[in-house]
């Protein structure tokens, strides 16, 4: 019965967020009705940015869905877990039914540090991020700019990635291990 509740409150108060981000973004957010978000969850649209969100789309707390004057896409059925953040600068399209662990980060800009004195004035460089369809992704990893990642990939937890991933892939990044000098696994 709490568990119907809960579910319950949580859509009311998912629609209202929706319907209240919609009002104070006309042009730059568009949204199904139908999504599970945690209260924690936010959503922000600046500098002319622009959230589409498919329907059923879940996320979990403290999940940061952020169009700093580029455009997030989500597709059907995708889940955040706790801790997600997704800025879009440029462009980064999800696909539909990706489930991401905790901590993923995903980013299609870098700061563009080879052309100013100072990190606050250096400006950026963006290229957009792409994740197919029915793609798992584990926890802790960071997507960076120019990231395309196929359908039906998995991508271990930790991993930091740039480049293309074909459809399909398996994606572990190498871990090194410190061992010393009696065996024993340290760090």
């Amino acid at each position: 019965m709490k568990k119907r509740i809960s579910l319950y409150v949580r859509s009311v108060l998912t629609f209202l967020r929706i319907v209240i981000t919609k009002i104070f973004n006309i042009k730059g957010f568009h949204s199904a009705f139908i999504q599970d978000f945690s209260i924690t969850t936010k959503i922000s649209v600046t500098e002319r940015g622009k959230i589409l969100l498919k329907k059923h789309i879940h996320t979990k707390r403290n999940v940061i869905l952020c169009a700093e004057g580029g455009t997030l896409e989500i597709g059907e059925e995708c889940f955040f877990n706790n801790g997600c953040m997704a800025v879009a600068k440029e462009r980064i399209t999800i696909g539909n039914r990706v489930a991401f662990g905790p901590n993923v980060l995903i980013y299609d800009h870098d700061h563009d540090i080879s052309s100013a004195e100072s990190i606050h004035d250096s400006g950026y460089k963006t290229s957009p991020v792409v994740i197919g369809d029915d793609v798992w992704i584990g926890a802790n990893t960071v997507i960076l700019r120019g990231t395309v990642i196929g359908r039906d990939c998995v991508v271990g937890a930790g991993s930091v990635l740039k480049g293309v991933y074909p459809a399909g892939s398996v994606i572990v990044q190498k871990r090194t291990e410190n061992i010393d000098e009696k065996g024993r696994v340290s760090g």
